[in-house]
């Protein structure tokens, strides 16, 4: 009789802070701000960029209270913003996404998702790696600890 000897891995556990809250206009305004911080960190959001954090967003839990065109609405108003007055845009962003802070689960996910609208377009550019290491400050979370991290996997 020949006994597997192997450890087998569970799966990680998925705390209650690791999820979004639906309806949770908070978390729903720091996403729609990170994504919008990120894709404006090049000085021009691609096409990719924007279908990338819609796509991302409609598989948010929080997106459904509110829906895609209340998140387009407020990801268009804050790239008008960002566009016309680039430091006070990108203030009323950085207070949205600081409003998290505290929440490493719910941070986390932000910044998976602020990750994927930077790697929409096939590229991490510097500026983006950028604006990803300063939303983890803001957070109060280390880089490490989520998937802000570059595709060869260093966020360095």
């Amino acid at each position: 009789m020949h006994h597997d000897t192997r450890r087998h891995r569970s799966p990680p556990e998925i705390l209650a802070s690791d999820i979004w809250t639906p309806g949770d206009e908070i978390q729903m305004d720091a996403l729609i701000a990170a994504c919008t911080l990120v894709a404006h960190a090049d000085g021009r959001v691609r096409p990719e960029e924007h279908q990338r954090m819609i796509e991302r967003m409609q598989r948010t839990p929080a997106v459904a209270v509110f829906g895609v065109q209340e998140v387009l609405l407020g990801f268009e108003t804050l790239s008008e913003r960002l566009s016309r007055d680039p430091e006070d845009g990108a203030t009323v962003a950085e207070a949205a996404v600081r409003r998290l802070a505290g929440q490493a689960g719910v941070s986390r996910l932000l910044i998976e998702t602020a990750s994927a609208v930077a790697h929409a377009d096939g590229d991490f550019a510097p500026e983006e790696r950028t604006v990803v290491l300063r939303l983890c400050e803001l957070l109060g979370i280390p880089p490490s600890a989520c998937a802000a991290q570059n595709p060869e996997g260093a966020m360095s």
